[in-house]
């Protein structure tokens, strides 16, 4: 696993592995070496390594990790069942807000979820 500091020097905002890069703005993430790749592979991108696990760490990771409910798919479902989801919890705003930007940009989904995080 690796912590990167990534900065995007484009005019637009980026999504890579459900996390948006805002434009002129520096996120900072943990990945594995191929989420490594695919951030990497951007243009707009500006990728500072902060920290780097060692192997061993992360099989460890790997083999003590319990099972965990597959992530919500946004996409798949209608505007109510994604602010209930959030509401109990099952999904976080910042979440839902970017797999939507992402995908099918609901107007009317993405101003009820930015309503919710202003709360």
């Amino acid at each position: 696993m690796k912590t990167l500091r990534v900065t995007n020097k484009g005019k637009k905002a980026r999504y890579r592995l459900g996390v948006e890069f805002p434009p002129n703005q520096t996120v900072e993430i943990t990945v594995s070496n191929r989420e490594y790749l695919t951030v990497k592979a951007v243009r707009d991108f500006e990728v500072e390594i902060v920290s780097e696990g060692d192997k061993s760490e992360t099989k460890r990771r790997h083999e003590s990790a319990k099972p965990t409910e597959p992530a919500l798919d946004v996409q798949s479902m209608t505007i109510d069942e994604v602010l209930e989801a959030v509401k109990e919890g099952k999904l976080s705003v910042d979440e839902a807000l970017s797999q939507e930007k992402a995908g099918k940009k609901r107007s009317t989904l993405i101003d009820k979820l930015e309503a919710l995080k202003e709360e």
